[in-house]
């Protein structure tokens, strides 16, 4: 038996851990994760070149109370630019990736070099690291909608096959 709508949403607030980099919310019927993975700029004095990173995560769940189904739609933005001072002449270099659908990810950065402003920190001389993991975030909030009944909505395919 599924947990009724209603009483699930109000339950959301406890998926949130303060040791986590990201939040859940609800948005009208939806269950919201966000994630900012990263923001930051790094400035590298010798090399007259500043870089710019901006990578942002968010999972979204639409519950179905009729199937006691959900469905999950991923979305990722990814923002890079930079601009560099050789001689005379000025570089300006940028990047913005957009992703929606489902997804597996895993990835760490290491940055040394530069001077880095990362979110509202003061700068710290310091390499720019940062990690980002699909299953960190999804793995409480899928296992929240298990404990509570709800089974995610097969595609097309699942549905014709697994019977």
């Amino acid at each position: 038996m599924t947990t009724a709508i209603p009483d699930l949403l109000a339950a959301v607030p406890a998926l949130d851990d303060p040791q986590e980099p990201f939040v859940f919310a609800v948005e009208g019927e939806q269950i919201v994760g966000r994630w900012d993975i990263v923001k930051a700029t790094t400035l590298y004095p010798a090399a007259l070149e500043v870089e710019h990173v901006d990578e942002d995560y968010r999972i979204v769940v639409e519950l179905d109370a009729g199937t006691g189904t959900y469905d999950v739609t991923e979305h990722r933005t990814s923002t890079t630019g930079s601009a560099d001072v050789d001689g005379d002449t000025l570089r300006l270099g940028g990047e913005k990736r957009f992703f929606r659908g489902t997804s597996t990810s895993k990835q760490f950065n290491f940055s040394f070099g530069g001077v880095t402003k990362k979110d509202d920190e003061p700068l710290t001389v310091a390499p720019l690291v940062y990690a980002f993991e699909t299953s960190r975030i999804k793995e409480p909030l899928l296992g929240f909608l298990a404990q509570h009944g709800w089974k995610r909505r097969k595609g097309f395919l699942g549905g014709l096959f697994d019977r």
